[in-house]
């Protein structure tokens, strides 16, 4: 590869799947976020827990993902995790609801930046009714896409490296508690 080209990314649709528009990948964004208007948030937080479950479990087929599983299994951060789902009914507010096709929408969402019509696929679809109320002296602007893009970025970074350091753990092996003591309930530090 010349070491002087730019990246390219190349959009591929899955062989034997539909391809995929422009115009129908910003359908789909839209719909989701229309559908946030009528939709209660434990609805949104429960399909978003069955698509992340779902999610996993596909992963755990693959070997990578079958060897983090392992070793997230043998760490105390199972034991624990369950605990705390079970404790909370955490997995309740997934319990009967569909999975969001998590993996899927994060593709196609990213694949619309990219996308070369975008600016006139917007005209033809639905775009998200106005929100009618803002939090009291919430200014306009305070949320942007590259900040958001970036906080998408360090947000899976963290998760990234929390969830290899849990897997590292041995089955044994205490966590290790800064600034506080495990005892009192300080764990401000935890994974740092």
């Amino acid at each position: 590869m010349n070491e002087t080209a730019a990246p390219r990314a190349r959009l591929v649709d899955p062989e034997g799947e539909a391809d995929r528009t422009t115009a129908a990948l910003v359908s789909s964004l839209a719909t989701r976020l229309i559908i946030l208007h009528y939709t209660s948030g434990v609805s949104v937080i429960g399909s978003l827990l069955a698509g992340l479950s779902l999610a996993g479990r596909d992963a755990a087929r693959t070997a990578d993902g079958a060897r983090l599983r392992r070793a997230l299994l043998a760490s105390p951060a199972a034991r624990n995790g369950e605990t705390l789902w079970a404790a909370l009914r955490i997995g309740d507010m997934a319990a009967g609801l569909p999975a969001t096709p998590v993996v899927d929408h994060i593709r196609n969402d990213l694949a619309l930046l990219l996308a070369p019509d975008l600016a006139e696929t917007l005209s033809a679809v639905p775009i998200p009714p106005a929100l009618q109320s803002r939090a009291a002296g919430a200014a306009p602007g305070e949320a942007n896409f590259i900040d958001c893009l970036l906080g998408l970025w360090i947000h899976a970074r963290e998760i990234t490296r929390s969830i290899e350091g849990l897997a590292r753990l041995a089955p044994a092996e205490p966590p290790v508690f800064e600034g506080g003591n495990a005892a009192d309930g300080h764990t401000s530090q935890l994974l740092r």
